[in-house]
């Protein structure tokens, strides 16, 4: 057991010390051949890339964690968004919980058919994604929505100390999710399925509510995500997070947060969060296509899933 931990406290901080690293050389070749990266007008479009995408991996974090996946958490921030846009106007701020609701609900539905229904996870969450997909397709009818309400936008654009308040939103999610993490029983809980949940059922713990719990979670931050989001562009349509899903697990990963569960966590989240959207920030100001970009993704994505995986306690169903 000792040797196990072992391994993994040194997979976990090799994984930490490369993205680090990576990330360093990335600002470095970005601010050589761009010197408008880190200017002030860059940083503050570096911080509008990250801050609504860090919410959404924190969500997704605690489920891999968990030792699960969660593939809905880019269905539900779009469902979010266009929930804001499609009804600001005829309920107010009252859309915002609506939408937080209605993410948590649907949250709480992955988490039944995998806990309770025994629906692998990435196929529950997988059949949730193309449910939602459609209903929003229904609700936007493919066309673009735009909030024009002061109030909502400011939620994401009020400048504090030269950074937009979204920043502010995703640093206060991410110090909550890092507390859950590892100051309370439930954070406890969490790893400890992640680890065995055989196990961690026998000492007690109830892995059925817990799952349940975690996905519930996952599905608020990604409405919150997608509300923030809104409120940050100030419309959206059907296309909203095109893409998103490849750079989102990347983020995890790289962050050091193994995929086989049990290990790592949201406070790891935040450095793989900086070095893929910066990434992509960078070369979206080179002018490098999207296609080029996703490569890139992926490949950070597997590379970092070799650094952080334990191949001698591998689980087979997720």
């Amino acid at each position: 057991m000792a040797a196990l931990d072992l391994r993994k406290l040194v997979r976990g901080n090799l994984s930490t010390i490369t993205s680090l690293v990576a990330a360093v050389i990335i600002i470095i070749i970005f601010q050589a051949t761009n010197p408008f990266f880190l200017s002030p007008a860059g940083r503050v479009t570096l911080v509008y890339a990250m801050s609504y995408f860090l919410i959404a991996a924190c969500g997704l974090t605690m489920v891999i964690v968990m030792g699960s996946f969660d593939f809905s958490v880019v269905s539900l921030l779009k469902m979010a968004a266009l929930l804001c846009a499609l009804y600001m106007d005829a309920v107010g701020l009252w859309v915002i919980p609506l939408a937080l609701l209605v993410c948590g609900g649907l949250g709480f539905i992955n988490g039944l058919l995998f806990a309770r229904f025994k629906v692998p996870s990435f196929l529950a969450t997988l059949g949730m994604s193309v449910v939602v997909e459609g209903m929003a397709l229904y609700l936007s009818r493919g066309f673009l929505h735009v909030i024009d309400n002061p109030a909502f936008r400011s939620l994401s654009v009020t400048f504090l100390a030269g950074l937009p308040s979204i920043f502010y939103w995703a640093m206060a999610v991410w110090a909550v999710c890092i507390f859950i993490a590892f100051c309370t029983p439930f954070g406890r809980r969490i790893f400890a399925i992640g680890g065995n949940p055989v196990a961690a059922s026998l000492c007690g713990i109830d892995v059925v509510k817990t799952r349940i719990y975690v996905f519930m979670m996952s599905g608020l931050l990604a409405g919150l995500a997608g509300i923030l989001y809104m409120a940050q562009f100030g419309g959206g349509s059907i296309e909203i997070g095109a893409d998103m899903s490849v750079p989102l697990f990347a983020s995890i990963v790289a962050g050091g947060t193994a995929l086989s569960g049990g290990w790592g966590g949201p406070h790891r989240t935040l450095l793989g969060v900086i070095l893929i959207t910066w990434t992509q920030a960078g070369m979206s100001m080179l002018a490098l296509g999207h296609d080029v970009q996703l490569v890139v993704f992926a490949l950070i994505a597997i590379g970092m899933s070799v650094l952080t995986t334990d191949r001698g306690s591998l689980k087979i169903v997720k």
